[in-house]
């Protein structure tokens, strides 16, 4: 697993693993991408600081000028022009540079959040399986936007105002000591009181920033999570209790940011009072010390330029403290690897060749759900208040080290020709599903276990294994999105919405006509461009399976996965889709997973399949003739049927 490198790739190339906590090291790389208006934004600070600097002196004449006037020196209307003139000169010049300097490192601090967060999602695309069976999406969701969002802080507003900071502060108090050394001393003694009170609270800080970014990530996935189940929660009725669940965890995020709060609060309190103090002291020192009214003028000028860096100063040490959290957070998720890319053999046929139906084989295989090692995460004591971990939803460390379940398959074996239908039928739970899942790498088999066309699943790139097969899920998925643009997404030329072209449009309405979506959509308002909502929530079970089916054959790909999905369709229907399915063979190697016998009654191999072992294998009529499992359950769906 390979660090950070120091330049961000381009994108399509991005390599964000990383083998350690990076921290805040992590935005040197994005900041560096755009160095020459970094460091352009950087470069003018200094000049409107010295702009800023030389306004009190020039008010501190004006006001010596005003202070002496009297009958017999009357004030010169050209010197006070003068003076008047150069005050416009350098405030204008001052926020003129200040502007430029802060739209040129704001503006970088946005597209340090755009590619921090394309960098994060595509991280996340790149995930096992296995962990997105784990994360929570709600959780994912909140790191992926309020985390970077804080981190985009730090990319901007935090160095500009820490760059203006660290020149305006030394230089005030340069100015402040020739006015009067006891009155520099004075000062400087008091704000470095202040500070090191700062510093006491910015540990609690952090702890607390971190419990918040928590709390709001559970609030998220909670939230997202009744969303979902929104039908469930009112068919049971259930909705006051998920209420009150809802309410006990927004409570909980109530009470940290109450705390974070607090706390904060108690650093304004600093703030503030140094800045009182501050101002007694000019008076009494500055008194005390012989100094004339224009001096102490200027002073108490100074003194509100160091109240203000100390102000910007403190929140710039609180955003720290949160983006320090929010980074770890995050660092969370880069920790992680990514999926193995594969190796490096090709299929015939990838070389730009039409690609043609391989052969699959199984070799005693043996599989087993396990999570991935937990992350070594720094242990977080639990602030007061807040819940014990037996109350709350699982961290994501603790999530990742859950167990998935027990051993799924047992030395599996056989071989399916180019070309040939495969069935797998087999109670629920049988490892039917799980056989598909190894052979595309959703989850990682063991190796030199199955091949494709007699090279093991490793050795070939997973993107090209992948785009082998066109797979029709056992729980559709679609999009929120036109029926057309779900049909076309494994298509890939209409995924988009946009108008498809003649070839498209033909194999839309072959596709329509095969999984017996046609009738239906006759029925629609909007027909093919019917915006199914999010999920295919307007639509039925049948609907969403034969919407997944028509994608699926819309693919077409060489190896034609379909994983239970006749399950939601009457028999007539089931009928016409088989009669359109047999049009296929012969062009495509076909995996069928079934619970109604008659959806695999002609594969030219049929496996059964009970608790992860193979207990009967061959065509319908060797499987009949066995009077195992197979006989059995299809004399009785034949009975079913006819009654």
């Amino acid at each position: 697993m390979s660090t950070l490198e120091t330049q961000v790739p381009e994108r399509g190339t991005r390599v964000p693993e990383v083998s350690g906590r990076q921290g805040l090291r992590r935005l040197v790389p994005y900041v560096l991408k755009h160095k020459v208006k970094f460091f352009a934004g950087l470069a003018l600070v200094p000049f409107f600081v010295a702009c800023q600097l030389a306004i009190p002196k020039q008010l501190a004449s004006a006001v010596g000028m005003l202070v002496d006037t009297n009958p017999e020196h009357p004030l010169d209307a050209g010197i006070w022009a003068e003076k008047l003139l150069i005050l416009v000169a350098l405030g204008t010049t001052y926020a003129t540079l200040r502007f430029i300097s802060r739209i040129l490192i704001m503006g970088i601090s946005r597209r340090v959040e755009e590619d921090l967060k394309s960098d994060l999602f595509h991280h996340l695309t790149r995930m096992p399986l296995d962990f997105h069976d784990r994360a929570r999406i709600g959780d994912l969701i909140s790191r992926s936007n309020q985390d970077v969002e804080l981190l985009r802080f730090q990319a901007g507003p935090t160095l500009f105002f820490g760059a203006s900071v660290l020149f305006l502060f030394p230089t005030t108090l340069y100015f402040l000591f020739r006015l009067s050394p006891e009155l520099g001393f004075s000062v400087l003694v008091l704000f470095g009181i202040g500070i090191s009170f700062m510093l006491r609270v910015f540990g609690v800080i952090q702890k607390r920033s971190r419990a918040v970014q928590d709390a709001l990530g559970e609030i998220g996935a909670k939230a997202q999570e009744d969303f979902t189940g929104i039908r469930v929660l009112q068919a049971f009725a259930r909705e006051g209790a998920e209420v009150d669940a809802f309410a006990e965890v927004a409570n909980h995020g109530m009470s940290m940011q109450v705390q974070l709060a607090k706390t904060r609060g108690q650093l304004d309190a600093i703030f503030f009072g140094a800045g009182s103090f501050g101002l007694l002291a000019v008076i009494s020192v500055g008194v005390y010390s012989g100094l004339g009214v224009t001096q102490l003028f200027e002073a108490f000028i100074y003194l509100q330029m160091l109240v203000w860096p100390l102000l910007i100063l403190g929140w710039v040490m609180q955003t720290y403290n949160r983006s320090a959290a929010a980074i770890e957070r995050i660092d969370e998720i880069f920790e992680i690897p990514v999926e193995d890319g594969g190796g490096t053999t090709r299929l015939a046929g990838d070389d730009g060749a039409a690609r043609r139906a391989p052969s699959l084989e199984a070799r005693n295989l043996d599989f087993e759900y396990i999570g991935p090692p937990p992350i070594k995460d720094k242990e977080k004591e639990e602030e007061d208040g807040a819940r014990k971990s037996d109350a709350t939803s699982p961290t994501l460390a603790e999530l990742k080290a859950l167990p998935m379940g027990p051993r799924a398959l047992h030395g599996i074996n056989f071989r399916l020709e180019a070309n040939q239908t495969l069935g797998l039928v087999g109670p629920v739970g049988a490892g039917k599903s799980s056989l598909i899942s190894l052979f595309t790498r959703l989850y990682d088999p063991p190796k030199r276990s199955l091949f494709v066309d007699g090279i093991d699943v490793w050795d070939l790139p997973l993107q090209d294994l992948r785009s082998l097969f066109s797979v029709a899920p056992q729980e559709p998925f679609l999009f929120g999105e036109s029926i057309k643009s779900n049909i076309l997404f494994a298509h890939g030329e209409a995924a988009a919405g946009a108008g498809g072209t003649e070839d498209t449009d033909e194999l839309v309405a072959t596709v329509l006509e095969s999984s017996r979506l046609a009738p239906d959509l006759e029925t629609m308002p909007g027909g093919l461009e019917q915006v199914v909502g999010e999920r295919g929530l307007t639509l039925s079970g049948g609907q969403k399976q034969r919407t997944s089916l028509a994608r699926a054959l819309a693919g077409r790909r060489p190896v034609l996965v379909l994983d239970d999905t006749l399950s939601a369709v009457d028999h007539a229907t089931e009928k016409h889709i088989l009669e359109a399915l047999r049009e296929l063979r012969g062009r495509q190697t076909t995996i069928i997973i079934a619970h109604r016998l008659e959806a695999v009654r002609e594969a030219d191999l049929i496996l059964v399949l009970d608790e992860g072992h193979v207990i009967e294998q061959g065509s319908h009529e060797e499987l009949l003739k066995s009077s195992g499992w197979y006989a059995q359950t299809w004399k009785q769906q034949q009975q079913e049927r006819a009654g």
